[in-house]
């Protein structure tokens, strides 16, 4: 595995980029701390869409930058622009957190999952146009009212990036089960939305 990229700059800017290579060269405590400072937020929004105990999600956020401080010095990328650096690290970090919280719901036993094999032909694209007057937050609401494992493949996929192989490795499914849980998914998504659109129709 690389060693991260070591770019001649003033290490006393404390900055994500900074803390970044002295958390991994150094094990510095005050990168750590402005890593978890500035990652907190984010790490505990990405473990929320997969766990609704409060308990649960705040222990999961710390595991994640206990396991990150101590995998950090394996991150390693080639780009010398600061916020592409920084963009990588948010997913490295992201899927981290991902990871262990499929690790949890599958210890807690809140994974059943069937395989579901279909064809290729009944998997078709589910569009979603967007509406100005929704924000966000309708759009996460919406998620929340997905069946567990179809918001947590919907998740992987369509938000963290995992491929379909990644996913099935992940939660020990052919690749056919993860593709048709996202088919339903989008599916279901689409259904709220519509109804979502014909509220917001209504009281304007």
């Amino acid at each position: 595995m690389s060693e991260p990229v070591v770019i001649s700059r003033d290490e006393h800017v404390p900055n994500l980029f900074w803390a970044i290579n002295a958390c991994a060269r150094n094990n510095d405590e005050r990168a750590k701390e402005l890593i978890y400072r500035k990652l907190y937020g984010y790490i505990n929004a990405v473990i929320s869409r997969y766990i609704k105990d409060i308990h649960d999600t705040e222990e999961l956020v710390n595991e994640t930058f206990i396991k990150a401080f101590k995998a950090i010095h394996t991150f390693s990328y080639t780009e010398i622009e600061e916020e592409k650096v920084e963009k990588f690290f948010y997913g490295w970090l992201g899927r981290i957190a991902a990871n262990l919280s499929i690790d949890h719901l599958r210890s807690k036993k809140r994974l059943r999952l069937k395989d579901d094999n279909v064809s290729e032909a009944d998997l078709r694209k589910v569009y979603i146009a967007p509406v100005n007057n929704l924000e966000v937050q309708d759009i996460l609401k919406l998620m929340d009212q997905l069946p567990d494992v179809q918001r947590i493949i919907f998740n992987l996929y369509e938000v963290e990036g995992f491929s379909h192989q990644e996913i099935g490795q992940q939660l020990k499914i052919p690749e056919s089960t993860s593709r048709t849980y996202l088919t339903r998914a989008k599916q279901k998504l689409r259904s709220l939305y519509s109804q979502l659109m014909d509220i917001d129709k209504k009281n304007n």
